[in-house]
């Protein structure tokens, strides 16, 4: 997902999101517009305006409008296809989804996407000069009604249901994401995503073996994780003993659910992961267009060495 660099005007109603960050000391100031590295690569201004003329202010919320629009479009279409093409309920009807074949692996998937909704949500309306509050109230509230629409949808096909699991997910990812604009250290811990495609997707894909498999529903093959900064949890005098760019993260994904060799569904096992995570935030450059493509970057979790503590106690040497 895209995030763009924010913009905010001095003299807007805001938030207490000033965000220390240990690799820059200072701000720095440039043709009379302080460059912050704060907050995904703020941009402040000095002035009491936003620093876009009007006509260059109408573009940007133009295209900021069209996103959202052209966006839940397409998202629209997507889960229309992919989800909302079987059978209709009789009525509307609501479904407790826990603890299903894999393992709750989707809920983890529900609270990312809430997070991410939001967050870009919130980036793109500061990127049109809405000020701190209005574009987190706003954005958070577009997040919230992208999800629950699906689940309104979901709630009209007979194998789904309206899940109140699925919202809890959801409200959770878009809390953190609130939680840690209001409150930046808790950006410590940030979620990321890591995805291989499982023997299983494949068969599937290849007719080999019958089913529905695709690569939102290859649960298997996902692993969410939270990564967790522990240079920056460090006390100062022990911040030298831990390399800022590595960071430990703890994953929970599931063992297949989906036979690879007939494609009937079985009962996952829970698997519980531990992880050193490399930091792309870290890599060398501050081009603001850079700093914005490390800062997305580390939302991805890279292939590395990992300790997997369930169901089964191994080390796997390139966790994917």
């Amino acid at each position: 997902m895209a995030c763009v660099a924010s913009v905010k005007a001095i003299g807007q109603d805001s938030l207490p999101v000033q965000e220390d960050r240990p690799d820059v000391e200072a701000a720095v100031i440039t043709n009379g517009i302080e460059l912050s590295p704060d907050r995904d690569s703020v941009i402040r201004a000095p002035a009491p305006s936003c620093p876009l003329t009007s006509s260059q202010l109408a573009a940007v919320r133009t295209g900021v409008g069209s996103a959202f629009v052209g966006g839940n479009a397409y998202l629209y279409h997507y889960f229309k296809k992919a989800w909302w093409s079987g059978t209709k309920a009789p009525h509307f009807f609501f479904h407790a989804d826990w603890d299903q074949w894999f393992r709750d692996q989707d809920k983890f998937g529900h609270m990312f996407g809430g997070y991410h909704l939001a967050r870009i949500g919130y980036s793109a309306l500061r990127e049109a000069c809405i000020s701190d509050k209005k574009a987190l109230i706003f954005a958070t509230a577009y997040a919230a009604a992208f999800q629950l629409q699906i689940e309104i949808f979901d709630g009209m096909y007979a194998k789904y249901g309206f899940s109140y699991a699925d919202m809890i997910a959801n409200t959770t990812g878009q809390t953190l994401f609130v939680l840690q604009t209001v409150y930046p250290g808790l950006k410590a811990v940030k979620p990321t995503f890591s995805y291989h495609k499982t023997l299983a997707l494949s068969n599937t894909e290849a007719g080999t073996i019958p089913g529905e498999l695709r690569p939102s529903l290859d649960y298997s093959g996902q692993t969410y994780w939270f990564s967790t900064d522990v240079n920056q949890l460090l006390p100062d005098g022990a911040k030298q003993y831990w390399p800022s760019f590595i960071r430990f993260s703890v994953g929970h994904s599931v063992t297949d659910w989906v036979n690879a060799n007939t494609g009937d569904v079985q009962r996952a096992k829970r698997k519980i992961v531990l992880s050193l995570d490399f930091d792309a935030e870290k890599l060398p450059g501050n081009w603001p267009l850079w700093r914005t493509i490390k800062h997305n970057l580390s939302y991805y979790h890279f292939p590395a060495p990992a300790l997997e503590i369930t169901p089964k106690l191994r080390v796997s040497p390139w966790y994917r």
